[in-house]
């Protein structure tokens, strides 16, 4: 009898896998705090990946399938689909480009990569410092290390920033009034962006009233160079518009001038006005 043996599936592409290798100092070992900030920028990096997909409706979520703690420290992340569309490996996939171009210097980076880049850039630092080896790899996917090359290729891709002084008016959403640097997020009639506005201490009052509202934020405006929106304001000054029910109404400033037409009537006042247009 003939038998043919079953072919072994596919490797998952949507499994990926973060390494880290701690300083000599500390046997090897990696201080749980930068443990943390790895993966919270890994975790950023990989969800800013999933809004720049050409799948807009498609929702990735990552879950922790493997964990190691002895050096070098190990977390391994399974994409999966929290929706019909399937983009889980698209999303593994697109990440790992971005990262293995970046090294090679062949990326060609916007505006739209900027905050991607920001958060590659958390991921890489500190070498050395922080921690000794750092790399990315999973069941079909060969080692990438995370090195300085890296690091310089990442720093070199942002685009250029512009700063000049000005205003934007929005909606003021997402108010973080803890840290050093609290800020608020300010959402412009068109365009479909958020703004980080950091605002000084002293503003948190303020700051907290313009939440919800549609206010005029001015300060110094840092954006990339082509964009419309700038990502980011040093706030000067906030100043709040009221509601739509609080402005007032035609109804109810009628009759504010009584004098203002003479011995005319309304409508012999707005004939002479248009016949001199």
């Amino acid at each position: 009898m003939n038998y043919t043996p079953t072919p072994s599936p596919p490797p998952n592409q949507s499994i990926l896998r973060l390494h880290i290798e701690g300083v000599d100092e500390l046997g090897n070992d990696v201080r749980l705090g930068h443990f943390i900030e790895k993966l919270e920028a890994l975790r950023a990096a990989l969800l800013e990946v999933g809004k720049l997909a050409e799948q807009p409706d498609a929702k990735v979520d990552f879950l922790v399938s493997d964990l190691t703690h002895s050096s070098p420290a190990m977390i391994e992340l399974s994409a999966v689909d929290l929706g019909e569309t399937k983009a889980a490996s698209e999303v593994v996939s697109d990440f790992l480009t971005f990262v293995r171009r970046a090294g090679s210097r062949t990326l060609e980076v916007d505006s739209r990569h900027a905050k991607l880049v920001r958060d590659l850039r958390k991921l890489v630092v500190g070498r050395g410092e922080k921690f000794k080896r750092l790399w990315l790899d999973g069941p079909a996917v060969a080692p990438i290390q995370l090195d300085e090359v890296v690091a310089k290729a990442l720093e070199d891709a942002l685009p250029d920033v512009v700063r000049q002084l000005g205003s934007v008016k929005g909606v003021v959403k997402k108010y973080i009034g803890v840290g050093d640097k609290p800020y608020f997020k300010l959402i412009p009639p068109v365009g479909g962006t958020e703004i980080k506005c950091v605002f000084p201490i002293e503003m948190l009052d303020e700051a907290a009233s313009a939440v919800e509202h549609g206010a005029t934020v001015e300060g110094e405006l840092k954006s990339y160079e082509g964009d419309l929106w700038p990502h980011e304001i040093a706030v000067r000054s906030i100043q709040i518009h009221p509601a739509d029910d609080e402005l007032p109404t035609l109804s109810s400033i009628a009759g504010r001038a009584p004098d203002a037409t003479g011995e005319q009537s309304t409508i012999d006042f707005v004939r002479g006005l248009r016949g001199e247009w």
